[in-house]
């Protein structure tokens, strides 16, 4: 069965650019100062030094019940857009591979941005040796095939307890996975900006000569993702 959710309207080509130029620690840092959930946790970077950031395209797998007939791997990938992270949930479950050399080869081809995985992933010689981008809970070997089946795509998926949506902005690098809703995407970037701005200037002051104490508190790192203008309304 393929279930498919209604399209998401807004792939915005500016949002995709600015996320790019920004690391998950500070727009992680956005998210929670807005309330929001985001962060994916025990998602492991399998390929050092790689990052990506697309619009999530969902993939979510079940396991086979019945015992008779051979459950083939997933072909959802001739599907997925080159602007396009894909989020693939089998959920949470490391004793089969939903990922490998084959699907690897066709992400880049096709200039897929990245994968993560709720699972497990293997081939990793081949993923490491393209350079692709591939982020799982664990490397093991053992086949999805009669294990478990595509169930949908493009569908709202959970993972680490946070709710991903079709077209949401995921991005990944060395310290890990998040999403951020696209309906709140343009704020959240503007405050991971104004964060990476104070971070930037309190380390600038303590180079100058200040405590640590005295850089925070002048930057107001109590606040980090207030952009100038409102730092001295709140001064």
């Amino acid at each position: 069965m393929n279930a498919t959710a209604s399209p998401v309207t807004r792939r915005d080509p500016e949002l995709l650019k600015a996320v790019q130029s920004l690391d998950t620690a500070s727009l992680s840092d956005a998210l929670d100062s807005l309330g929001l959930p985001g962060g994916l946790a025990g998602l492991n970077q399998q390929v050092p030094g790689t990052r990506c950031a697309g619009f999530a395209y969902t993939v979510l797998y079940e396991p086979v019940h019945e015992s008779s007939g051979f459950k083939n791997a997933a072909n959802y990938i001739d599907d997925v857009p080159s602007d396009a992270v894909i989020v693939s949930s089998n959920p949470g479950r490391i004793d089969c591979t939903t990922w490998g050399d084959i699907l690897t080869h066709v992400a880049v081809s096709r200039g897929i941005r990245g994968t993560l995985i709720d699972g497990a992933a293997r081939d990793i010689d081949t993923v490491q040796r393209l350079n692709y981008p591939l982020f799982s809970r664990v490397r093991f070997m053992q086949s999805a095939k009669n294990r478990v089946q595509l169930k949908a795509t493009q569908i709202p998926v959970q993972i680490s307890g946070v709710t991903v949506h079709p077209g949401d902005l995921v991005v990944c690098d060395s310290s890990g996975c998040l999403v951020i809703p696209a309906a709140r995407a343009d704020e959240v970037i503007r405050r991971a900006r104004a964060v990476e701005q104070t971070e930037r200037d309190i380390i600038q002051s303590v180079n100058e000569g200040y405590s640590l104490e005295q850089a925070r508190a002048l930057h107001r790192y109590d606040q980090p993702w207030l952009s100038a203008r409102e730092k001295q309304g709140t001064a």
